[in-house]
């Protein structure tokens, strides 16, 4: 099959499941480790979160996509990229806390992810995606796959860790080794996990 026989869809479908399953933000990435990350008080606490951020990251590839399209051999592209990114998704941080006051119907859902947005904004100006889709002239369908692929790759992360802090509260684990440093070796060895996945060598 040819490049133009392939459909926007698969393509965009292909990319969000590549960035879904082997480019997660929190494992592969190491993004995301936050206290609010790392320690959901709940399961919604964690899928508003994932929400926000899915949100976040998706709606502003369309600014990144705009963005690297009048970029295109520019000299000094490589410092205007970082700010005019960083202004996009302040445009649509704006723009989604505005909306969220207006909405009226879904006031409880709409204040919980509103409280959860700075934190998926701070991720989304550090999502490494972005610069991805620079470096392998990603276009807008393919920019805005990897962005959601993510995103809900970042809510599953959050959902695995919040049960497996749970699983690994009720384990026989040395004092030494509880909490936290034990939940960063068992996110260690996902991220391995993850390397293995996508053929990556570890450095040596």
């Amino acid at each position: 099959m040819s490049p133009e026989q392939i459909s926007p869809l698969f393509i965009f479908l292909a990319t969000a499941i590549t960035a879904f399953a082997v480019e997660n933000p929190v494992f592969e990435g190491a993004l995301g480790l936050e206290r609010e990350t790392m320690f959901m008080k709940s399961p919604m606490s964690g899928i508003l979160l994932g929400v926000a951020f899915t949100w976040m990251t998706t709606i502003s590839s369309l600014f990144v996509t705009i963005i690297n399209h009048l970029l295109v051999g520019m000299q000094y592209a490589w410092i205007a990229r970082p700010l005019l990114y960083l202004l996009g998704v302040s445009i649509v941080y704006v723009g989604t806390v505005q909306g969220l006051r207006r909405v009226k119907v879904l006031q409880i859902f709409s204040a919980g992810v509103e409280e959860m947005l700075p934190i998926a904004t701070f991720n989304t100006a550090m999502f490494g995606a972005f610069y991805n889709s620079v470096l392998q002239n990603f276009g807008f369908g393919q920019t805005a796959g990897y962005a959601l692929g993510t995103g809900f790759g970042y809510t599953a992360a959050i959902l695995i860790i919040y049960y497996a802090r749970k699983r690994l509260a009720l384990s026989p684990i040395p004092r030494a080794f509880q909490g936290l440093p034990i939940l960063l070796v068992y996110m260690g060895f996902i991220s391995l996990a993850l390397y293995g996945i996508i053929g990556r060598a570890l450095p040596t």
